[in-house]
């Protein structure tokens, strides 16, 4: 699950039963790590680390790897944070109101720090992931402004080391709740374990649109839209492109269908390229009906249908 949309699939899944470890990019059977990340690859699976990190599935990581998570108010005390199995938006950030209790909550939080130390293991089926190193949220808001810097201090995901700082700037129209998040990754290096080194880009869109009216009534929203456009690669040293993420057409999520248990986007194309694979998913016509999305893999098409 990528940190850009509700459903996506994760290019290589397909192809790991009956294939091997041991070969250059360190593919295996697959990584489970406990949130529903499916990574073929350690090489993969870095990639997603980096481009999550700061929002709920990174902290509901460093929770279950054990690591210390912890909040910090403006007078340097500790702050709670509850961390939700299901969220409706990207967790650590400010949601643009679609969810008030949250965002009344991160008002008060101007540093969040996930560290692992010295290393922290969790297993999966047979697959370990390590994950060494600390990850900090630092937030600062000025009147309807909320900016969100998410940096690494010596980070790393079996020993594929991440750096690079990612800064999220919020804002939020009270009298129209109209809400725009615009996310862009600056310096953004993965070394992997075999010692290639790429350059790590990525520029992120969340557009809300909901009932302010409703703000205080709702811990989640269920009355608006949200559309989510994306833009990240990875870039090996000489120009080869391993992953890159984009939106062919704005991702858009209409939170009314959620009470139609439909809480995907209803619209909007995704493609990711890894390596030789390219999935491009097209998502339903608008309506909350929808129960179907099509996915083609290397141009073979499927179409799965919606839980």
């Amino acid at each position: 699950k990528g940190s850009s949309t509700s459903s996506t699939y994760v290019p290589g899944g397909r192809t790991m039963e009956g294939r091997e470890s041991g070969n250059h990019h360190d593919r295996h059977h697959g990584i489970l790590d406990g949130v529903n990340l499916l990574a073929p690859t350690n090489e993969l699976l870095a990639i997603v680390e980096a481009e999550s990190a700061g929002d709920i599935r990174g902290m509901r990581i460093g929770k279950l790897a054990g690591a210390a998570v912890t909040h910090f108010d403006a007078a340097g005390d500790t702050v709670s944070f509850p961390i939700f199995n299901e969220a409706p938006h990207d967790g650590c950030s400010f949601s643009g109101f679609e969810a008030p209790g949250l965002d009344r909550l991160l008002n008060q939080i101007v540093r969040t720090e996930i560290d692992f130390g010295d290393g922290l293991t969790i297993t999966r089926d047979t697959v370990s992931i390590t994950r060494k190193g600390k990850i900090v949220i630092e937030r600062t808001l000025t009147d309807s402004t909320k900016t969100e810097v998410v940096t690494f201090e010596n980070y790393s995901v079996n020993d594929n080391k991440i750096e690079g700082t990612k800064t999220r700037v919020s804002k939020l129209n009270l009298l129209t709740g109209y809400g725009e998040s615009n996310t862009v990754v600056t310096d953004g290096k993965i070394t992997f374990s075999d010692g290639s080194v790429a350059t790590w880009t990525s520029e992120k869109q969340r557009v809300t649109q909901i009932d302010i009216a409703l703000a205080d009534e709702d811990e989640f929203h269920r009355s608006g839209t949200i559309t989510t456009t994306v833009n990240s690669a990875v870039t090996l040293e000489g120009g080869a492109v391993i992953y890159a993420h984009k939106t062919n057409e704005p991702l858009v999520r209409n939170m009314e269908c959620a009470r139609a248990r439909r809480k995907g986007p209803v619209s909007g194309e995704l493609e990711t390229v890894y390596r030789d694979t390219t999935v491009v998913v097209t998502y339903g016509d608008g309506t909350c009906e929808n129960r179907t999305v099509t996915i083609t893999v290397n141009g073979v098409q499927v179409t799965p249908e919606v839980e």
